[in-house]
């Protein structure tokens, strides 16, 4: 520990009959000058770690060679205009642009270089006839944003502006004469004691806008407001029991202060639309893989619209009067057509092989559907969907990262604990024809019923450059098989996910794919947590563990950042069958004193709202504070790094080629000096 560190100072804490102590509670208070001494001390560590290394500068060449190319996010067709993100090669940031789709020519809508170092913009909402746009505009990694609003044809921006917070649906008026917003305030909710929805009109005080819905907070409550061209709707999820329940009031645009209910206590999650003043509801009851059906007036049930097709319902897109339902089937996309009145129009063309995904519409009346692909091998590229022509047709391209190589890709299954079959994907370069044992990563997420599809990462594409073999396990916590894969692995069951994960471990060593010395994992988030519960259940099994934006401390996660609305996934402490469940697989309760832990990067920043980063400052500091402990354990801290990845270009390179050199350093991975696609590897 540094001479200016404070002695243990442990807290202990009587949870259900259980002493749980927590040695490291200060490190949760950012504001003490005890925290930020200790912060600085592992900035200095991190900097030594990898100032040693003479070869960083050609890995951030390559590093910048892939990640910084033209991209395009957010696209939306509105009459004549296209609306869409876009970060051209040699820019810090992505700027919003709008392209006349008669003349092709494009413009800046919104810049964020004038607007701060750490600014960003993202599309929030298009007008129906496209005069006007709201975009969120974050500083640093934040989650929270202020909405702002610009005149598309001047290019003027509004002086109306909303203040830092959190979206929960908004809408312009019909006349562009004002703006509907459901926001959470960039405060500790707690002390706010009602959900509220406001209207604000163009060019008058902001304060106060006019209250035209409130209704009164639950611990777990939220309100969301959604809209068509006739009514304004919202829906207030909240505590019945230990449940989540929906209720759904309506109420017209001409007298939008008169809500009146439609239903009470249906259960969540219940994904309600509005389009031509009817109700749509996305309902799971008596439909475990979910259906759309529409709502009659009085809020029960009506025709079906979209039956319960054999795969879950991953996502929605609204279209003029088309509704694109995405599933996946054998880990396949799969694209359903349907009209408003539940008639099937078509099965949509899909690209296979990889993760092809509806992109949500940024306006009532967008009207073309927009979807991504991407690879292993393929970065994202953007198609627009012919409905005439029943095709997609490319609309942004991004070739396949040159000077690479060619890939070998290998689908299989292992064994779990419990013999389930858990697929896993495999990832190598095939230059040279080598097998045998290489260097390894894995990575997984098994949470909130996410499906892992194959994906595009420069972390990745470097790493097999460089002769890495990289492993991707769909472990259960996800949806790829359903509802009951997610179920499998939830709340109490979590388990179940980790040891998924750590079979595919044992699996890709035991087949001679790599071994223990060899053997990285990494993961972010949920996946972070993932990888901190390997590491500390299995610290013979791996090598190396990079841990990005972390949960860590499961028996106070409630109490550290925007988590608790979690409990569904996760559980609760409050509750003693999942407190002993949550404790048991705790990261930061689990380290023992005499073991000699993986090597560790920790990745977390002071914007991070979602995954506190007292998790892994905590985490670090437990883990470094023991005589055992000999492998490295660091901490990569950013002042301005959050949950969203929208840090300028030059920070997220230099961010990039640590977590690779780090797994170079760790797992014994050369990184050649020069231009790495000059090498012999290649």
């Amino acid at each position: 520990m540094p001479l200016n560190m404070p002695p243990l100072q442990p807290v202990t804490d009587i949870l259900h009959g259980v002493s749980v102590t927590d040695p490291y509670r200060w490190l949760e208070n950012r504001n003490s000058s005890q925290t930020g001494d200790w912060i600085a001390d592992q900035q200095q560590r991190c900097d030594t770690y990898f100032f040693a290394n003479p070869k960083l500068g050609s890995l951030s060449d390559f590093v910048r060679e892939l990640l910084d190319v033209d991209t395009v996010e957010q696209p939306t067709k509105v009459g004549r205009r296209y609306f869409y993100r876009r970060k051209k090669k040699g820019r810090e940031q992505a700027c919003i642009y709008m392209r006349d789709r008669l003349t092709d020519k494009e413009r800046v809508i919104v810049d964020p270089s004038a607007l701060g170092p750490f600014a960003s913009v993202t599309l929030h909402c298009i007008a129906d006839n496209g005069d006007l746009i709201a975009y969120g505009l974050k500083h640093g990694g934040e989650r929270a944003e202020t909405i702002h609003f610009i005149d598309v044809e001047t290019g003027l921006t509004l002086a109306d502006r909303l203040p830092s917070g959190h979206a929960r649906g908004s809408a312009f008026a019909s006349d562009n004469a004002g703006f509907y917003y459901c926001y959470e305030p960039d405060t500790s909710i707690e002390h706010e004691r009602y959900h509220e929805i406001r209207y604000h009109r163009f060019g008058e005080s902001q304060h106060p806008d006019q209250v035209i819905f409130s209704i009164a907070r639950t611990p777990r409550s939220r309100v969301t407001l959604c809209s068509d061209s006739l009514n304004l709707g919202t829906i207030f999820s909240h505590d019945r029991g230990s449940d989540l329940v929906a209720d759904f009031y309506m109420a017209s645009r001409s007298a939008h202060q008169h809500w009146h209910p439609v239903f009470f206590d249906r259960d969540c999650p219940v994904g309600l639309f509005l389009r031509n003043g009817r109700m749509y509801v996305q309902s799971f009851e008596n439909a475990p893989n979910g259906r759309i059906i529409e709502l009659n007036p009085d809020g029960s049930e009506g025709c079906t619209i979209v039956p319960e097709w054999q795969s879950p319902i991953l996502s929605l897109c609204l279209v003029s009067n088309r509704i694109y339902v995405s599933y996946l089937a054998d880990l396949e996309p799969v694209l359903h057509c349907w009209s408003l009145a539940g008639e099937f129009l078509e099965t949509a063309p899909t690209l296979k092989g990889g993760s092809f995904s509806a992109l949500p519409a940024y306006g009532q009346s967008s009207e073309s559907l927009f979807c991504s692909y991407e690879s292993f091998t393929q970065p994202p590229s953007i198609f627009e969907y012919d409905d005439l022509r029943q095709r997609f047709t490319p609309w942004v391209v991004n070739d396949a990262v040159s000077g690479v190589g060619r890939y070998r890709i290998q689908k299989t299954s292992y064994p779990s604990k419990d013999g389930t079959q858990i697929p896993i994907s495999i990832v190598r370069l095939d230059n040279d024809g080598a097998v045998g044992s290489r260097p390894t990563i894995l990575t997984g997420y098994g949470g909130f019923g996410i499906s892992m599809t194959p994906r595009f990462s420069t972390l990745v594409t470097i790493l097999l450059k460089l002769g890495a073999t990289f492993a991707l396990s769909n472990i259960r916590g996800g949806s790829e098989f359903g509802n009951s894969w997610h179920e499998a692995a939830r709340g109490r069951h979590r388990q179940v996910a980790y040891d998924d994960f750590l079979a595919a471990a044992e699996w890709l060593c035991a087949n001679g794919v790599t071994s223990r010395e060899t053997l990285g994992i990494f993961g972010g988030s949920n996946s972070g947590l993932l990888v901190g519960v390997a590491m500390t259940q299995r610290p013979d099994l791996f090598r190396a563990v990079l841990c990005i934006a972390p949960l860590l401390d499961m028996v106070r996660y409630e109490q550290l950042g925007r988590t608790r609305k979690s409990t569904e996934e996760y559980g609760s402490v409050e509750l003693e069958d999942e407190f002993l469940a949550l404790y048991a697989s705790s990261p930061y309760h689990r380290i023992e004193e005499d073991v000699n832990y993986p090597s560790t990067l920790f990745v977390t920043g002071d914007k991070d709202a979602q995954c506190d980063p007292a998790h892994a400052r905590k985490m670090a500091a437990r883990l470094q504070d023991r005589a055992a402990q000999r492998n490295p354990i660091l901490v990569d801290y950013s002042f301005e790094r959050g949950h969203s990845a929208v840090l300028p270009m030059s920070m997220r390179v230099e961010a990039l080629t640590r977590r690779i050199a780090f797994l170079c350093i760790e797992l014994g991975i050369d990184i050649p000096t020069g231009r790495l696609h000059d090498s012999s590897r290649a």
